[in-house]
């Protein structure tokens, strides 16, 4: 089933003074202290008008009677509900955890709610659930998008938005979008197994419906050709993003071929576990013989038999900027689309570190002082 719920309340309940039945009012503050209640309004907001002597009196005084802002009656007055949309394809990922771990740092301490969906990669559910964002009036809404990205009529839908509308992690042009540099990603992983001595490098990708593994494997090209490596269709096959069993069988159909690889770089950390657990059933010398790097940086990733290289996409900081952004298009409503990338992460394990660490870094320092990046956009 399908969730959508609150992060946090949707609408703050008033703390009452002594267990009174009376509960603590702006104008009851405002008497106490002698000021004016939009004096205290104006602390409250932190604005630049007021003294910070009285800002320091007027934040004293809410911590000592325990007021907090009715939302619903603010909501009233100033059209905003304070409250943010969130839809992901799917909560269980590692990935949209961490990432709503960073929305959720700079939402909150600009005193806005997050209400949450996972859309369980379904297309029209997302189209549901967005509906129902909209219809309960969110300020602004962060989407993963369920959709294929050539799909026109979605895109249409988005850019003719009412609110202020952030991508993250799946890209479609004209929007504001944050997310890992996917091309970058698949350039550094190919290039980072070149540099280990491997030659044969294949491919095991995601869906050619998300962008993200699109990315990636445009990447994978663009090393190869700037290594002057061939580029082979049956060292790319096409997998289940997250599940295990897709990398085992996709391993299991490269090791068949007639001169199968000595490495393989995974579009992410599930594929390549099943893509190593099929070369060690293989018996592969792992890295001497053969190397295999993923994408995410799993948590789990170090613990295996194998411990295993990766790309880490700074999922945190991901939500992080992509909640800035969210915030300064509501403050701007004319801002003008944006796209920001983060910078993809190695980090290098036994599955792929034949040379040895130091040597690595070496090699990577060399390479982007010698040559102008690919994938950088």
């Amino acid at each position: 089933m399908p969730f959508c719920g609150r992060l946090v309340p949707l609408v703050r309940l008033t703390l009452l003074r002594n267990s009174d039945t009376m509960a603590i009012r702006l104008k009851d503050l405002a008497h106490h202290l002698n000021l004016s209640v939009s004096t205290i309004s104006a602390a409250l907001q932190n604005r630049d008008d007021i003294s910070e002597a009285t800002r320091l009196r007027v934040f004293a005084a809410v911590k000592k009677f325990g007021y907090h802002p009715n939302s619903l009656a603010r909501s009233l007055v100033t059209r905003k509900t304070h409250v943010l949309g969130v839809l992901v394809p799917d909560l269980s990922r590692s990935f949209f955890a961490e990432v709503l771990k960073g929305i959720d740092s700079v939402t909150s301490a600009a005193g806005y709610n997050l209400l949450v969906c996972n859309t369980e990669e379904n297309a029209s559910r997302e189209e549901d659930m967005f509906r129902m964002l909209l219809s309960n009036q969110v300020d602004g809404v962060l989407l993963a998008s369920a959709h294929e990205p050539n799909d026109t009529a979605w895109r249409k839908t988005l850019l003719e938005l009412s609110v202020p509308l952030v991508l993250i992690d799946r890209r479609l042009p004209g929007l504001n979008f944050v997310g890992g540099d996917d091309t970058g990603i698949g350039f550094e992983a190919t290039r980072h197994l070149y540099a280990q001595g491997y030659r044969r490098i294949a491919h095991i990708a995601g869906p050619r419906t998300v962008t993200t593994a699109v990315g990636r494997l445009s990447g994978y090209r663009r090393a190869l050709a700037a290594l002057k490596l061939p580029s082979e269709e049956d060292l790319v096959i096409e997998s289940h993003y997250h599940e295990e069993s897709g990398g085992y069988e996709a391993m299991q159909r490269l090791l068949k071929l007639g001169s199968p690889p000595d490495a393989v770089f995974a579009a992410s950390d599930p594929i390549a576990i099943g893509a190593l657990q099929a070369a060690l059933e293989a018996d592969l010398d792992l890295p001497a013989k053969f190397g295999l790097i993923g994408v995410g940086n799993h948590r789990y990733g170090r613990f295996l038999k194998v411990p295993l290289s990766t790309v880490d996409q700074q999922r945190s900081q991901i939500g992080h900027l992509a909640a800035e952004l969210l915030l300064a298009s509501m403050d701007k409503k004319r801002l003008r689309p944006k796209a920001v990338l983060t910078e993809p992460k190695l980090v290098v394990r036994d599955s792929s570190n034949r040379i040895g660490f130091s040597e690595i870094l070496a090699t990577m320092d060399s390479g982007k002082k010698n040559a102008k990046h690919p994938a950088r956009r």
